[in-house]
């Protein structure tokens, strides 16, 4: 669908206080809007109407703001769309209250939506880590067990070679002292007093 021409209009009493086009956020301006965008179609009938900010002006003069693929609307929020509330019937808009409260709506839906996702992944992503944390404590009980199962076999050697240099340094001592000592010989020339 052709992209629908877009004039800037001076706010008036009746024109929504805040920006139609601003992204939502937990940061939300209710009293943001200096213009309003104001689009009419091929009959000359006028086919939507919102109010801008400042910063949202800039994007619409930049044409970076987001149109609808199905009827050439700017998009609310950058997120959506009001074609799904017309039909083809209606030649005129919403009213803004309407229109208002079923942005919100369907922003608060969609977040909710948003959000869910979100739950649903940081839960998969939860359990995910803790099946990693039960296996590498199982590797690791595992591994303390065999190093145990180590050092106990260790020390058992090291007990065993320890008996089996002592009977080596005992075996050694009774030999040196099997080796006779011969007590020296008197001399003959030595006189005796």
């Amino acid at each position: 669908m052709k992209k629908l021409e877009y004039r800037i209009l001076e706010k008036t009493k009746e024109s929504v206080p805040y920006c139609n086009y601003c992204v939502i956020s937990d940061d939300v301006r209710l009293d943001n809007a200096i213009h309003e965008l104001v689009a009419y179609n091929e009959s000359g009938n006028c086919a939507d109407i919102s109010s801008i900010c400042a910063d949202c002006k800039k994007d619409f003069e930049n044409d970076s703001l987001p149109y609808c693929e199905e009827c050439g609307r700017l998009k609310r929020n950058r997120e959506g769309c009001f074609c799904a509330f017309i039909t083809e019937e209606q030649s005129k808009m919403l009213s803004a209250e309407v229109g208002t409260s079923q942005t919100i709506e369907s922003r608060l839906v969609k977040e909710n939506k948003k959000l869910e996702k979100e739950l649903k992944t940081a839960k998969k992503e939860l359990k995910i880590e803790r099946e990693e944390v039960a296996k590498f404590q199982e590797k690791s009980k595992k591994w303390s067990e065999r190093q145990k199962k180590e050092l106990i076999e260790e020390n058992k050697r090291l007990k065993e070679e320890n008996g089996r240099l002592k009977a080596q340094l005992e075996q050694q001592n009774q030999s040196s002292s099997q080796i006779e000592i011969k007590e020296p010989k008197k001399w003959p020339w030595k006189l005796k007093k």
